[in-house]
């Protein structure tokens, strides 16, 4: 399983290319809220702490870099190369995805290297919808929201059910259930796939996600250390955030996206 081999894992979140849509302060609170969602002050089972610090640089683009970062995109939606353009090699991303999440791990060990979450500010209209909560039933999503369910993909954990077959295995040993038929328990999920515009379900964890969070990650298991770890051969997952449908009424999560690559090669 993918998993972080330290206690703390640190995150930097550049807000300057957001500002224009939200308040700068409510952009760190929704970030902050998030992480604090799967950290241990909220979830005494584990030891993990996800630690967010903000930055007001230059906005990095998302790359192996050992840095883990989270990325407002408002100028364009696509892998972009060292001098910013979009990657002609590289489709572009779903334009209705809302976030999109890689992961590099080591191909053998499952160890966490590297995260990188890029939110798409180039389409969707984001908001604090309990700060504003007029904006509930518009086209508003809100921002801690979506960015709590990517952080459960940034400490190794996938979805709770599968959009096309064939079906990933659960805790248990038995496939993950299909989204479409998924019990009211998995659909009320922070992983599952699927939000409507104005949801804020899943800014707080269901004890599916706590399950997740708490095997991998158990308080009694604290490495407690907060140091990197070094590099390996790895492979990277890019796990696409929500989606909208084609009518803009329904929103779902991109399950399909899932590049396993060499380390050593080129990104692709």
């Amino acid at each position: 399983m993918f998993h972080w081999p330290q206690t703390c894992v640190p995150m930097v979140v550049y807000p300057n290319d957001f500002v224009g849509m939200m308040p700068l302060e409510e952009i760190l609170g929704a970030v902050d809220a998030s992480a604090g969602a799967w950290s241990a002050g909220s979830n005494p089972c584990t030891y993990l702490q996800i630690t967010v610090s903000s930055s007001m640089d230059e906005t990095p683009r998302a790359t192996f870099d050992g840095r883990n970062n989270i990325i407002f995109r408002t100028t364009s939606w696509c892998k972009l190369t060292e001098t910013g353009a979009c990657d002609p090699m590289v489709p572009p991303y779903d334009p209705n995805a809302l976030a999109l999440t890689s992961v590099t791990a080591g191909m053998s060990s499952g160890i966490i290297r590297d995260v990188d979450m890029e939110v798409n500010g180039f389409g969707p209209a984001w908001a604090d919808l309990v700060t504003h909560p007029e904006l509930r039933g518009t086209r508003f999503h809100d921002l801690q929201n979506a960015v709590t369910h990517e952080i459960g993909h940034v400490i190794g954990l996938f979805h709770t059910c599968y959009l096309e077959p064939p079906p990933l295995i659960d805790n248990t040993g038995q496939p993950i259930p299909d989204c479409a038929s998924a019990s009211p328990d998995i659909r009320a999920t922070t992983m599952f796939p699927s939000a409507d515009p104005g949801d804020l379900d899943k800014r707080t964890l269901e004890p599916d996600d706590e399950l997740g969070l708490c095997e991998i990650y158990p308080a009694a298991q604290d490495p407690m250390t907060c140091m990197d770890s070094g590099t390996e051969d790895g492979c990277s997952c890019a796990t696409a955030g929500v989606r909208a449908s084609a009518a803009g009424s329904m929103l779902m999560l991109a399950a399909t996206l899932a590049v396993l690559r060499a380390r050593r090669r080129r990104h692709t």
